[in-house]
């Protein structure tokens, strides 16, 4: 019995040395440890429903593009990503929610300029710190705004409007969306640059300075992209120029306010997913491979062209990172520059 016992433990050795051997020859480890290595990145797979957080009412543009993603992020997850809507005081209540919330991937915000970069510089009692509460999952998307005044305007540019503000101080008006908002602050920091004064007119929404625009009662608007263009081949609108970094694929023809004599201006607004800032680094890439998984997807890019949106190229966390600090430093500079009391 103990030679047999023997003869079974050198059998043993043997087959493991020849399995050794043969895992060595076939290239077999490195496949063991790619497993491992999927093994742990599925770890960071949430197990349970995500909820992804929008600051904004259901039915809008940012609403929807969260909808889009939630949808293809489900089938990145094999879980239900579901929207939830949480709207008020500027997106502060939405982000305060997520930035508090437990980091374990199983609640995220679909954050933007204002959430994530803006408010922290307008609003001094913000109860959250963007770089120090979230860490960067990715981005999804680019908002595209441009300059656009009546079809009957006798501005044919932006050359034309700075003109006609520097003979005429404050009598040119121009809307926002809002007091200390995206578009006012962007506008102001435009108008100081250019030395020029102009009449702020606040609004709710893009959709409610159409009718004023067109028959001339407000001179100057930033619009979306998707919306102007629509007026304009109706004859409604004109563009003078788009606030984007580059010129936008779908209108190739229309210069930057960059390209207009202010050098390194551009006002990009975007949306991406952000996490609460201890999130473990494997859920921040599980986010970021659905993020990315979505962004490849030829049915989703094509949602987001359709909308008259620019679909972000795929990402990883430091880029998205890198890119936050980038625009944080942009939005400092321009409310400090801009002119605007903060109160």
């Amino acid at each position: 019995m103990r030679e047999n016992g023997q003869a079974s433990d050198r059998f043993t050795r043997l087959s493991r040395r020849q399995w050794l051997g043969m895992a060595l020859a076939s290239g077999g480890l490195p496949l063991l440890n790619t497993q491992a290595g999927a093994e742990e990145k599925k770890r960071g797979v949430p197990s349970s429903p995500v909820h992804l957080v929008v600051p904004f009412a259901a039915g809008g543009a940012t609403d929807v593009l969260a909808r889009l993603l939630a949808k293809s992020m489900e089938g990145s997850f094999g879980q239900s990503v579901i929207v939830e809507n949480r709207v008020g005081a500027a997106g502060v209540i939405a982000a305060s929610y997520v930035a508090k919330a437990p980091p374990d991937g199983l609640i995220a915000l679909f954050g933007g300029v204002g959430t994530n970069a803006l408010l922290e510089y307008t609003q001094p009692t913000l109860p959250y710190k963007p770089a120090r509460d979230f860490v960067d999952a990715g981005n999804f998307c680019y908002v595209d705004f441009v300059m656009a005044v009546s079809a009957t305007s006798r501005y044919r540019s932006l050359a034309d409007v700075l003109t006609d503000a520097r003979a005429h101080p404050g009598k040119v008006s121009y809307m926002s969306a809002g007091p200390m908002g995206t578009l006012h602050i962007a506008q102001e920091y435009l108008w100081k640059r250019g030395g020029v004064t102009l009449n702020h007119i606040p609004y709710k929404g893009e959709s409610h300075v159409v009718p004023d625009l067109v028959a001339g009662r407000v001179d100057l608007a930033l619009m979306t992209l998707s919306l102007s263009r629509q007026l304009a081949q109706e004859g409604k609108l004109r563009m003078l120029a788009t606030l984007a970094p580059k010129r936008l694929s779908g209108a190739p023809e229309l210069p930057t306010v960059a390209e207009q004599g202010f050098p390194g201006f551009a006002m990009p607004t975007w949306n991406g997913v952000f996490l609460p800032r201890q999130t473990p680094a494997t859920v921040v890439s599980a986010f970021n491979d659905a993020i990315n998984a979505a962004l490849r997807d030829s049915s989703v890019v094509k949602r987001i062209n359709d909308m008259g949106i620019s679909p972000s190229e795929p990402n990883t966390p430091a880029q998205h990172a890198q890119f936050m600090e980038s625009e944080r430093r942009r939005w400092r500079t321009m409310v400090a520059e801009s002119g605007v009391q903060i109160e």
